[in-house]
């Protein structure tokens, strides 16, 4: 945290209603991602970094994160489960049971019994989304400006077009990656890469991960398939069709609830990632809508 609560109180007060209701709704979606993630990891489940909440908490069955109060101060009217008096009130919610918790910060091991490692990594997630705020802020009251080359071109990414049209700061993490943007769209075309299948050779065929190049777990592991089996694809085709945009996250699934084999490289990434989007892209009418080492992102274009 660079401000204190008094100073980021302070410099919200200056802004408008609309640019204030924006940043709590990104606070909170931010928040959520940081829990959804690191209940994720709990369960063993591998996460790509641009992962949408909603995607992440269908991988999960028990405590969601849905939003917080703030009172302004601390408030007798707020209080944690355990009774003591809150400025900040953190809700979470059971998927199965329906529950709801509600909690300072501080009490988030006591009253949802998850980890120390999980806790502590939903406390620095969290801690990370008031840095953000704070450096938007003081951006926003030091009269900030955008360099115009930045977002020339192709459509800018959706977070960035709606601060920008709020008359928001953009973040340092948002600036960088307009520059690599911006550098992709002036390099070079690539020479097309031809992909095959492996060999049917009775001689083991290397592994080999095509987005991220990496070695998997153990050496005997059998290579990883290129297609995607037959009862795996209903299941791909109805998640995608669900609003699953993330390969990534649908590998997660096929492995949790389609007995997919749950096979990985040393990256954590499924052996079935790759057959996964092979599969997507033989669906008629789907796009691809994003791309990156870590994961692929698909829309259906009805």
């Amino acid at each position: 945290m660079i401000l204190s609560v008094e100073e980021r109180d302070e410099l919200l007060s200056k802004m408008s209603e609309n640019q204030r209701e924006y940043l709590t709704s990104q606070l909170v979606r931010g928040r959520r991602t940081i829990f959804a993630n690191a209940m994720a990891t709990q369960k063993g489940f591998h996460i790509p970094s641009e992962a949408d909440p909603e995607e992440i908490e269908s991988l999960l069955s028990e405590w969601v994160y849905t939003g917080y109060i703030d009172a302004g101060k601390v408030s007798a009217d707020l209080r944690c489960e355990c009774g003591r008096p809150l400025r900040y009130q953190h809700h979470v919610e059971h998927k199965t049971t329906g529950e709801v918790k509600k909690f300072g910060i501080e009490h988030l091991k006591e009253h949802l019994s998850i980890d120390a490692i999980t806790v502590a990594a939903i406390k620095k997630g969290f801690d990370a989304v008031d840095y953000e705020l704070d450096e938007l802020l003081l951006k926003y009251n030091n009269g900030w400006e955008l360099d115009p080359q930045l977002i020339q071109g192709e459509d800018l990414p959706k977070d960035v077009s709606e601060q920008l049209k709020r008359g928001l700061p953009l973040l340092e993490s948002q600036i960088r990656r307009l520059r690599q943007r911006r550098s992709a769209a002036s390099a070079p075309p690539s020479p097309p890469q031809i992909v095959s299948a492996p060999p049917t050779a009775p001689e083991p065929a290397a592994d080999i991960d095509l987005f991220t190049w990496n070695k998997p777990l153990k050496s005997d592991r059998p290579a990883p398939i290129f297609e995607l089996p037959h009862y795996l694809q209903g299941p791909t085709k109805q998640l995608l069709e669900s609003g699953v945009q993330s390969a990534r996250i649908i590998s997660e699934l096929l492995i949790s609830e389609h007995q997919a084999p749950d096979i990985r490289f040393l990256t954590g990434k499924p052996h079935i990632f790759l057959p996964v989007c092979h599969y997507i892209e033989s669906i008629p009418h789907v796009e691809l809508k994003e791309k990156s080492h870590e994961d692929r992102r698909y829309i259906i274009n009805n």
